[in-house]
């Protein structure tokens, strides 16, 4: 092996043999004073936006572009594309980008060069075919085939590879790889078709939003106004974020790849029509696709060797650079390689041609940010991808649906812009961004946390406290909250496994901790936002489709998208008559925030702030926790006097709080909502009065057990922008015929007499103790897909796994017979009760009744 000559490659020869480009710079328009939409950048997700945009019949839209197209990272991509995620609904934008370019060639009449070729992930280790069956577990519902693949047909397809350690195989038959630039140029040509324009030579100099909400774009051919913004700059698109304000995480990574001279076999295959598979080798963290007839090998370099050009996080990228490489560093890639060798003999006889070393942007976890922001009003994002080829098609008709509708058609909340803020610093970004691209092919385990830049500047008032007393913590949006504490001395570390976790009798002994005794828990990652004001009534009745609550109660009310999809469940608590406190989950906090902001009425005489930062919480319980409580304060705790849903301002030890009887156990309780600067103080007189009852610390997990058993619905899992309130379960907190007008009341009054295309039940599934559902599963009857599982726990009290899920209103009866498949294994679940254990008030309240 050695290596030819250093080049910048362009694909010269590969261009010639898909024909003459008809796109050129020269066919730009050459001005445009007012847009509908402008676009900011000429990659190829901004010209899949343009082109999804005008397709869908958006007038005036108008892209531009600081140099040529693809003048960025599209330029030297490697092309890869697939049907394959890890998520879900990731799954989906993967799936509308083949679908696209499987027809664009044909509707635009520019070539793209894409080859269905197929992929392969090959195991080595068990763990990596555990990994295969837990993926085709949450797969097969998914309309893109996936399937696995046993030695014979790896060898078969790919007879270049050296089978030996090779496990298995995980196959997706319509995975391939595309020409970066001719997809590009194709999206320009579709764009400009349906009417888009687009400017070449056009750098953006300023932005400013103007009083009505629309934009100034200023560019050396002058000055643009349009109604909506959007940042699809690539490598650029932090110093385009900071032209309005923002401070987007986003920072260049270097990636290398290499391409191998000719090899014999693949010139005989060419000949007759054939072509191997893509590979990624989990083992060696690479890729390797065929390019013409030889080779082109990605690595992805462990944590300590890869390269990140951080001084392009204050300072941008040098002047003019667009098509420029960094200079490449074999050194960097010898262990890559040696895998390489070993898993294709092949490349050592062969001589490599080039290699390609650019950059590549990385959010901190490697997804991009898609949306809009709760920042700026009329201002979109579609920055941050890693794997821009392969999400180009989905990201652009998903960004264009969800402009033009005001909602997306499918929930996609691990792509939200708003998932971080400001707690996401440099140093955080720069960390995680080196271990999401160093793991990059490490399994993906259920429950896993993984360490970089942890912890963040946003942490509790009892941080320390917790961590002294042995808090195995979970992440939540830059918090750290105790998911389990591992008092007697139980492994703490992250599990790597897909089976039942090590710390299975630790959540065991927590939830009989607060069944039976008194528990206290740090609640503090809620987002929390104040709404006060004359008018604070009127806009949120508008917001939500549930009824106010009374002063000093509390109620669960839903925002709703026009479509009736469920956007957010708030817990809203009722403060005076026109003071409201919210409370929403802590992954949730700046996407519901930003719906209500973006709402705000222009003329307002109130204010809505995020206090998320200054509040800290606290949950007092279980059997004991009314004593607990009594402990603290002389008034009056008992079931009559502080009423289930009720709030009430008070001291407890001296320290003022806004307690709450509430708890997402559905056991009896109370949060506590104070001041984060005396959460150390409340900690310790609470731990102090709850001595005498044994009381202990608990975490999240002990917390999704209970509230499965309880029937509590979780946001982002039973509840999502893929389903209606009513397919939820959700109809006591949807007021459809309510006099104030709210958003999706239109919409919920249709939904609310049509048949259910779904329902949410609960599921006992047994497992035979081996593992428990986590949300995602396939579920069988009679042999075909049905549904899917949307969350899971063990519950402890019945000694069984149970689980929500999705199923056809035929198969929800109580006691129908379904099966969940886990690891590739379906085990028998039965439609059970809901929920399974009545709560502590609707306990109390039978027990009066009888």
């Amino acid at each position: 092996m050695k290596i030819l000559s250093y080049c910048v490659w362009k694909r010269s020869a590969y261009r010639a043999s898909l024909g003459r480009i008809t796109c050129s710079r020269n066919h730009s328009s050459s001005s445009v004073e007012n847009a509908n939409v402008a676009i900011i950048g000429g990659g190829c997700i901004g010209t899949s936006l343009a082109y999804h945009l005008a397709k869908f019949g958006v007038n005036d839209v108008c892209l531009l572009e600081k140099t040529e197209l693809t003048a960025g990272s599209t330029w030297h991509a490697a092309g890869l594309t697939t049907y394959y995620h890890p998520g879900i609904n990731m799954r989906k934008l993967h799936f509308d980008s083949i679908k696209m370019f499987n027809k664009i060639e044909a509707e635009t009449g520019q070539e793209i060069g894409f080859h269905a070729t197929g992929s392969l992930r090959l195991a080595h280790t068990k763990e990596h075919m555990n990994e295969f069956k837990y993926m085709m577990g949450r797969h097969t519902h998914h309309p893109a085939n996936q399937q696995l693949v046993d030695l014979d047909t790896i060898h078969f397809m790919h007879p270049l590879l050296n089978m030996e350690g090779i496990l298995g195989g995980l196959y997706n038959p319509g995975d391939g790889h595309t020409d970066p630039y001719s997809l590009t140029m194709a999206l320009a040509a579709g764009a400009r078709m349906y009417g888009a324009k687009i400017l070449q030579d056009t750098p953006v100099t300023a932005t400013r939003q103007r009083d009505d909400g629309s934009w100034e774009v200023d560019t050396p051919r002058g000055t643009i106004t349009a109604k909506h913004l959007v940042n699809a700059a690539g490598f650029h698109a932090r110093q385009v974020g900071q032209l309005s304000g923002l401070d987007l995480p986003l920072v260049p990574v270097h990636h290398q790849y290499m391409v191998t001279a000719s090899i014999p076999m693949l010139e005989e295959w060419k000949k007759e029509g054939r072509e191997i598979p893509a590979i990624r080798d989990l083992r060696g963290s690479y890729y390797v696709r065929q390019e013409r007839t030889g080779l082109l090998v990605g690595p992805y370099e462990a944590v300590d060797k890869m390269v990140i050009q951080d001084d392009w996080y204050d300072d941008g990228p040098p002047k003019g650079f667009g098509k420029e490489l960094f200079q490449h560093d074999l050194d960097r890639l010898d262990k890559c390689i040696e895998h390489v060798v070993d898993l294709l003999p092949i490349f050592n006889e062969t001589d490599i041609q080039s290699v390609v070393a650019g950059p590549i942007t990385y959010s901190p976890d490697i997804l991009p940010l898609i949306g809009p922001t709760f920042k700026l009003k009329n201002y979109w994002l579609a920055v941050g991808f890693g794997y821009g080829i392969a999400h180009s098609g989905g990201a652009g008709k998903f960004l264009a649906r969800w402009m033009m509708n005001g909602e997306p058609d499918y929930d996609l909340i691990e792509c939200d812009p708003d998932r971080y803020g400001d707690w996401c610093d440099k140093q955080y970004l720069l960390d995680k961004a080196r271990e999401s691209y160093g793991m990059n092919t490490t399994p993906v385990f259920p429950g896993e946390e993984r360490w970089a830049g942890r912890p963040t500047k946003r942490v509790s008032g009892v941080y320390q406290q917790t961590k002294a007393k042995d808090a195995a913590f979970g992440f939540h949006a830059g918090w750290e909250q105790p998911h389990f504490f591992a008092t007697q001395g139980e492994r703490k570390d992250t599990p790597v496994c897909y089976l039942r976790k090590h710390y299975h009798d630790v959540v065991g002994r927590e939830v009989d901790l607060i069944l039976n005794k008194v528990g206290v828990t740090d609640l503090t990652p809620f987002g929390k936002f104040m709404l006060e004001g004359p008018g604070a009534t009127k806009f949120l009745s508008s917001m939500v489709a549930n009824t106010m609550p009374k002063v000093n109660r509390v109620n669960l009310s839903h925002l709703l998208t026009p479509c009736g999809k469920v956007y957010a469940e708030l817990t809203v608590t009722r403060l005076d008559k026109d003071r409201y406190y919210i409370v929403t989950g802590s992954g949730s906090e700046l996407h519901d925030f930003r719906w209500l902001v973006h709402n705000l009425p222009k003329d307002r005489d109130f204010t809505l702030t995020n206090v998320t930062e200054n509040r800290g919480v606290f949950g007092v319980t279980g059997k004991y926790a009314r004593d607990v409580m009594s402990k603290l304060t002389p008034e009056d705790m008992s079931h009559d006097a502080f009423k289930f849903l009720e709030c009430r301002e008070m001291d407890l030890a001296g320290v003022p709080v806004q307690a709450t009887r509430i708890s997402y156990t559905g056991e009896l309780g109370w949060e506590l909502h104070h001041d984060i600067k005396d959460s150390a103080k409340l900690y310790d007189a609470i731990c102090t009065a709850g001595r005498a009852f044994d009381i202990a610390d608990y975490g999240t997990l002990a917390v999704n057990s209970l509230r499965i058993e309880k029937g509590f619905r979780g946001w982002g899992a039973e509840m999502n922008l893929d389903k209606n309130p009513f397919e939820a379960g959700l109809n006591p907190f949807i007021k459809p015929n309510k006099k104030v007008r709210f958003i999706g009341q239109d919409a919920v009054k249709k939904l609310k007499d049509e048949e259910l295309k779904s329902k949410l039940v609960t599921l006992i599934v047994e497992t035979h103790g081996r593992q428990d559902p986590a949300g995602d599963e396939v579920i069988w009857f009679d042999n075909k897909v049905v549904g899917n599982t949307t969350s899971g726990a063990f519950s402890y009290q019945l000694g069984k796994s149970i689980c929500f899920a999705y199923l056809p209103p035929h198969l929800a009866s109580l006691g129908n017979q379904v099966y969940v498949e886990l690891l590739g294994l379906r085990y028998p679940a039965i439609v059970s009760r809901d929920p399974l254990f009545d709560t502590e008030p609707a306990r109390v309240a039978k027990g009066a009744a009888s």
